[in-house]
This record gives C-alpha cells, sequence and structure tokens, in this order.
C-alpha cells in the first residue's frame, strides 16, 4: 500500500536526530542543557517528518511526527515537550489552515495532557515499563487524530480507511518501539561505561592506598605520642595550650583520613551475610538524628517494608552515614533528607533525597574522585568509599541533582534470592 522505502527515508528522519544526539553531543562538555539540545533536535525531526511525508498508493499521506514529539517530552523534558507542541501546531498551521489542522490541534494538545500525567512514570521506569508507557501514549495520540480523520473530513473515501487505519497504527508503534529501544540502549551503554571508568578508578586508588597509609600512619603515631606528653606539661601559657589542642585534632584529622585508605585498599567482601536494608537505614537514622537536628535537619524515614541483601552491615551501615551526613551538610538552614526503599525486579532501589544547595553536571560526574570534595573542609574520600562498597556489593550509585533544589542518591543493589 506504500512504498518501504519511503517509510525507511521517514524512520531515517526520525532516527538521525537521535544518532547525532548519543554520538557527538551527548558526552560533550560545551553543551550543559542535554535537554534543551535532544529537544532542538526533535523540533527539527517534527519539520522535516511534516515536510516528507509517507504517500500511500491511494493518494493519501501521513508522517511520523508522532515520534519525535513524545521523544521530546520523555528525553528533553516538559518544557521542550510543549515547546515541540507548539512548533507542531505552527508549522501544520503554515502548512494551511483546514480541518485538518483543528484535528493536530485538539489531538496534541489533549495528547500533551496525557504525556504530563506519564512523565514522571516513564522516568522512573525500567526499559520494559518505558516501552509500555511510549506504546500506550501512541496509541492514544492515533486513536485522537484517527477519530478526527474519520469523523470531520468528509472528502476521505470511508472503502480505503481501515487499510490506512491500520498502517498508520502499526508504521508509528512499530517505530515507537524500535526508537524507545535504541535510545535506552545507547544510555545504557554509555552508563555503563562511566560505571567501569569509576570502578577501574577506585581500585587502582585501593592498590595505592595501602602502601601509602601505613608509610605516614608510623611517623604520625610518634607525633601524637610527642603532642599528648606536651600536653600534660605544667606551665603552657594559654597560646601553647591552644595551638597543641589544634595540632591533636588535625592529627586526629589526619589519621581519619588514612584509615578511609586502608578502608578502600580493603576490597575483599568481609563477613557477607544477609542483612535487612530497613533495620541498617533505621539504625543509621538514630545514630546521626542529633548532628540533623543540631543543624535544623529533619530525617524522613519511609522503608517500612524488609528488603534483604548479602553485605557487611558495617559498610552498608558507613553508606548510609556518609550520605546522611553529606546531606546535612548540604542544606543551609531548615532542610529535610527522605529515604525511600522500592523492589525493582531482582534489586532493591534505596533513594536519599536532600533538600539542599544541589550540584551541578560537572560536580556529580566527578564524584567519587579521589580528593573531590564540594565541602570547604572535605577530602572526597568519605564518598569515594561509598562507590567502593556499594561496588563490592554488585551495586550502582546514580546520582540526580538540581541546583537550588537538592539532591538524590539512588542506590541499586541485588536481592538475596529468597526475595527475588
Amino acid at each position: 500500500m506504500f512504498s518501504f522505502d519511503n517509510y525507511l527515508f521517514s524512520l531515517l528522519v526520525v532516527l538521525v536526530p537521535v544518532f547525532v544526539y548519543f554520538a557527538y553531543l551527548y558526552k560533550r562538555d560545551f553543551f550543559k542543557e542535554h535537554s534543551v539540545v535532544f529537544g532542538l533536535l526533535c523540533c527539527l525531526a517534527i519539520i522535516m517528518s511534516m515536510s516528507y511525508p509517507l504517500e500511500l498508493e491511494t493518494g493519501y499521506i501521513f508522517d511520523l511526527r508522532t515520534i519525535p514529539w513524545l521523544l521530546a517530552f520523555f528525553y528533553g523534558g516538559l518544557k521542550m515537550g510543549m515547546a515541540a507542541t507548539a512548533v507542531l501546531i505552527i508549522y501544520r498551521l503554515f502548512i494551511g489552515l483546514d480541518e485538518g489542522f483543528f484535528i493536530v490541534l485538539v489531538s496534541y494538545v489533549l495528547g500533551s495532557g496525557a504525556i504530563i500525567f506519564f512523565l514522571n512514570k516513564y522516568k522512573e521506569g525500567m526499559l520494559k515499563e518505558r516501552i509500555k508507557i511510549s506504546v500506550y501514549l501512541t496509541l492514544l495520540n492515533n486513536v485522537l487524530i484517527l477519530t478526527g480523520i474519520y469523523f470531520f473530513m468528509e472528502n476521505v473515501s470511508r472503502d480505503v480507511l481501515p487499510g490506512f487505519f491500520a498502517y498508520f497504527m502499526l508504521s508509528h508503534l512499530v517505530t515507537m518501539i524500535l526508537v524507545v529501544f535504541i535510545i535506552e540502549t545507547l544510555k545504557e551503554k554509555e552508563q555503563n561505561k562511566i560505571a567501569l571508568q569509576q570502578t577501574e578508578r577506585v581500585r587502582l586508588i585501593g592498590e595505592m592506598a595501602a602502601s601509602v597509609a601505613h608509610e605516614i600512619r608510623n611517623p604520625l603515631t610518634v607525633v601524637k605520642g610527642f603532642v599528648h606528653i606536651l600536653k600534660n606539661e605544667e606551665n603552657l601559657t594559654d597560646k601553647q595550650k591552644s595551638s597543641l589542642k589544634l595540632m591533636d585534632s588535625e592529627l586526629e584529622r589526619a589519621e581519619k583520613i588514612i584509615t578511609d585508605y586502608l578502608s578502600l585498599a580493603k576490597s575483599e567482601k568481609k563477613n557477607a551475610t544477609e542483612i535487612d536494608i530497613r533495620e541498617i537505614i533505621k539504625n543509621t537514622a538514630d545514630v546521626v538524628e542529633p548532628y540533623a537536628l543540631m543543624n535544623g535537619t529533619t530525617i524522613t524515614n519511609c522503608v517500612d517494608s524488609p528488603y534483604y541483601v548479602r553485605g557487611n552491615a558495617s559498610d552498608l551501615g558507613q553508606v548510609f552515614l556518609n550520605l546522611f551526613k553529606n546531606g546535612i551538610e548540604a542544606i543551609d538552614g531548615k532542610g529535610t533528607i527522605t529515604v525511600n526503599a522500592v523492589k525493582n525486579g531482582d534489586v532493591v532501589e534505596i533513594t536519599i533525597c536532600d533538600t539542599g544547595r544541589g550540584m551541578s553536571e560537572e560536580e556529580i560526574k566527578r564524584l567519587g574522585t579521589p580528593f573531590y570534595t564540594t565541602k570547604d573542609q572535605g577530602t572526597g574520600m568519605g564518598t569515594m568509599l561509598c562507590y567502593k562498597i556499594i561496588d563490592n556489593l554488585n551495586g550502582q550509585i546514580k546520582v540526580k541533582s538540581t541546583r537550588g533544589e537538592g539532591t538524590a542518591f539512588n542506590i541499586s543493589l541485588p536481592l538475596c534470592k529468597k526475595q527475588k
């Protein structure tokens, strides 16, 4: 009923912006607003699709504008999705003010409302869930358009409508599934590459840590001993006492850094047992609560179900302790830290959100690297230790942050067999 070559060309029009974005622009630092760039590429794809539509043997035409329109919402965000909607409607008006324009206007405005309702679910979902939502929304938009054609376009022959409707639906669904699968595959490949680089970086630092830490710790212990002897001396002036107190606190800080180094060097999974995430989070929250209250921060623990993973309770508690403290110190004035955990397939996803100052994309990329910290008096070792421990548990840490709004750490850990 239509040329397959024409369909391939229309598919290429939709795919080229996706490949250009992920191949050349996604990793470039000079594109700070990735969502804006992707949204603009989707707008270009919409215009190209409408300019070069598919032509059927019956003389009727249609295009795949719905695909880049949906992608603008899914991967560009709400603002770019609305911008793509405006571009689509304005360009259709440029083509002609007829009954087709009003069908497009109503269909895409109503479709935008449905997308807004499903947008958060799409962003939080895995591949299967995302494909399912994209199929639902594609079907909904197509039904709106085809209903308008059937009832309001009198010059369309009713004899060819069933075949036209079938090809219209099939081409959109196949293309939507294919494009979402390709995008998610490319994103996963890039994320795995980053995770591999992070793992290798942590491994190299871990190997270096033991030798360096042991060499420094021995003379440090001697110095600390002499400081304690001097503190017990009589006839010390107030200035000397203050200096010795400062020396002692700085030595303790140096010892803590060395201890963190040694923790990084120990890559083996020690005392792996079945542990309940809920209990560890509760205990850690109780420990850090006085520090939180002192800084005007409230910790809200929403984990009310047990989730069992294999690992070391002390190590995992250290991860949560570090993330809680980082969240508290990132909040200026009063704020909230919210902890939640949900089962997602074979893993449990723990989310720790704070209402702090947030981080830029560049700062997120550098998290977990040696000596990088966003705090005035930090060393970066605590966060690096978190990445190391989670990596040893075959887990992953993902970070989302917005300047002025806060940060969310998402930790994925494999569940024990009895809970899968």
